[in-house]
C-alpha cells in the first residue's frame, strides 16, 4: 500500500522503535540512520516512528542529534547547541515537543553559522548568496 492511503496500523515501524527504546534505556547507543529518501525526509519518518515507538519527542530529537555526535566521537563539535560548537542547525516554525511530525516545519537552516531558505537554499540575512543550479536545472 502507498503510505497515503494505508493506516498507521498497517506499519511495523513502531515494534521495532519500541525495541530500539528498550536497548536505549540499558544504555545502547540508539542513533537515527536514514538513507535513500528524498534529503532528510527518512530522518523525519525515523522520529516520526521512535515516538509511536514510545519514545518521547525528546528522546527522538537526541537520537538524531546528541547520541550520534556521541557515537562518532565528535560531541565536543556537534550534537547540540552550546558555546563553541558548530552553528549547523534547523529553525522550525512550530515546536516538535509539542507534536514530533512538527520537525519539518523548517523555516531557516543554518550552515557554518550561515542562515538559507529550506525552500530555495539561498541565503537570507546573513548574506545574499544565491544556490548554484542543480545540473539537471541548467
Amino acid at each position: 500500500m502507498r503510505r497515503v492511503k494505508a493506516p498507521d496500523v498497517d506499519f511495523q515501524d513502531q515494534y521495532i522503535a519500541r525495541e530500539a527504546h528498550k536497548l536505549a534505556a540499558r544504555g545502547v547507543m540508539v542513533n537515527t540512520g536514514a538513507h535513500g529518501q528524498e534529503e532528510g525526509l527518512g530522518t523525519h519518518w525515523e522520529l516520526w516512528s521512535l515516538v509511536r515507538g514510545g519514545w518521547t519527542p525528546l528522546e527522538a530529537l537526541r537520537a538524531a542529534t546528541a547520541t550520534p555526535a556521541r557515537h562518532l566521537g565528535l560531541d565536543a563539535d556537534i550534537g547540540t547547541l552550546e558555546t563553541g560548537k558548530l552553528a549547523d542547525l534547523l529553525i522550525l516554525d512550530a515546536n516538535p515537543l509539542d507534536d514530533i511530525r512538527n520537525s519539518d516545519t523548517l523555516s531557516g537552516v543554518m550552515l557554518n553559522g550561515r542562515l538559507y531558505d529550506p525552500a530555495t537554499m539561498n541565503e537570507k540575512i546573513t548574506g545574499d548568496s544565491k544556490r548554484a543550479p542543480y545540473y539537471w536545472e541548467k
